[in-house]
């Protein structure tokens, strides 16, 4: 018998077949949207958007309803997605090597943080940035491959921001040059971010519906968006790709759209953008990959955008680093394991004040607030302010009816676990790089 099974692999390599290996880590594909409703597509449930590509995501894939990014504003969210961390353990990390008379511009401390494609990258992974990025530069974060670089405008992203509003090529380019490689893709276009300045084709999809013309602006960009999807989906698809690539997408942030009030462009609506609600802070996450990831399912578990980093790594057979706050999803999408997490807290040192609808715009109106979201409840603390919200949002998701004042004993309960939750994130920072140089000279 043990010379037979020898004849029969000397004639599998004879014939030039190879004997079962694990499977390859698949691509990864990130897509961003910016200022992104997370009630504004076809799948959500809009009367009036038209999402027909991210909706095709969806149906074929796993979405993830109850979702949340770590900031109602982009930066401190895209930094999240790249770092693993809250918004506040960035500071205490910012703070911590200020102390060691490490002092950076803004737009250069990301090189003291470890980082997803950074990661990736010391396991084979190439990487590109294209699209909205803080950054100085695509290396300093830890990408092989980009479009934003070092001094190119960075606060507001430079050329980079040229991606899918202009040009699509960089990336095509990028896909087409490493395909039979493994690589980790960042794709933010800045849509359906302002200017809402979608072409007449687009705009003609809302005519006549009764639409203010601010409405029909965010709506037709919210359409281009979702064409460039679509055609990235189809650029897998016809090379060959799309089996081997997961793709996931989720909004920086929210936005507040009131479809016949002309007033709601204005930081995105009393209850979007830089606020501590639903609207400014939920967004749904895809995952599309077929044949790994079950198609046709919404799970309605709280999930935090930090989730990803752990749940990439996970993909890509890199071991997470240890002391993350995210928890690999892979398990639930897999249908092998459960999710523990009942509730989730998140803060903003620079929230709008409660019940104004006009500080989005002024720093000088803006104050520190945190929240905690479970199954039931949503619960609001401006602490500065002395000001609780509670809604149950069952009864009330559009969050009109503050119900704090009778359910003292559930406010006790939050902010304790508030308390709670900002000893453990400033007592407890995930290392950093193995080295940090020393203070840029100035000027640099």
């Amino acid at each position: 018998m043990r010379g037979i099974w020898l004849l029969v692999v000397l004639l599998l390599i004879g014939c030039g077949e190879t004997l079962p290996t694990e499977a390859e880590p698949p691509n990864l594909i990130l897509i961003i949207g910016d200022d992104h409703g997370y009630r504004d597509f076809g799948f959500m449930g809009s009367p009036y958007v038209k999402t027909p590509h991210l909706d095709r995501l969806a149906h074929e894939g796993m979405v993830f309803d109850t979702a949340y990014v770590t900031a109602s504003i982009c930066r401190p969210t895209l930094r999240s997605l790249l770092t693993g961390l809250y918004p506040a353990q960035w500071r205490h990390r910012i703070k911590q090597l200020e102390r060691r008379n490490v002092k950076r511009r803004g737009t250069r401390q990301i090189q003291d943080f470890r980082t997803l494609p950074g990661l990736l990258a010391e396991h084979g992974y190439l990487s590109f940035q294209g699209g909205k990025f803080f950054e100085a530069s695509y290396r300093l974060a830890g990408f092989t491959h980009g479009l934003q670089r070092n001094g190119d405008n960075a606060v507001w992203g430079g050329s980079s921001l040229n991606l899918g509003r202009a040009t699509t090529a960089p990336l095509y380019e990028f896909m087409d040059a490493h395909r039979n490689e493994p690589f980790f893709v960042w794709y933010a276009p800045y849509l359906p971010h302002l200017p809402h300045d979608a072409g007449r084709d687009y705009l003609k999809l809302y005519a006549g519906l009764g639409l203010s013309s601010v409405a029909i602006g965010y709506y037709a960009n919210i359409s281009r968006f979702d064409d460039l999807i679509g055609e990235l989906v189809e650029y897998l698809d016809e090379s060959g790709l799309r089996d081997r690539t997961l793709i996931v997408y989720l909004a920086d942030n929210g936005w507040d759209q009131n479809p016949r009030d002309p007033q709601f462009r204005i930081s995105g609506g009393p209850k979007g953008k830089r606020t501590m609600y639903e609207l400014g802070f939920r967004t749904p996450i895809v995952f599309n990959w077929p044949g790994h990831v079950p198609a046709g399912i919404v799970e309605n578990a709280l999930v935090s955008s930090l989730d990803l980093f752990p749940t990439f790594l996970d993909y890509a057979g890199v071991p997470a680093p240890e002391g993350y706050p995210g928890r690999s999803l892979r398990p639930v999408l897999e249908g092998t394991g459960g999710w523990p997490r009942r509730a989730l807290i998140g803060e903003m040192p620079d929230s709008r004040r409660p019940g104004d609808e006009t500080s989005g715009d002024d720093p000088r109106e803006w104050v520190p607030a945190y929240f905690v979201r479970t199954r039931t409840w949503h619960y609001i603390w401006y602490p500065n302010q002395d000001i609780d919200e509670l809604f149950e949002l069952a009864s009330d998701p559009q969050e009109e009816r503050n119900v704090a004042d009778e359910n003292t004993a559930l406010i006790r309960d939050f902010r304790k676990q508030i308390n709670e939750w900002r000893a453990q994130v400033s007592g407890h920072l995930p290392r950093g790089p193995r080295s940090v140089s020393p203070t840029e000279p100035s000027g640099s």
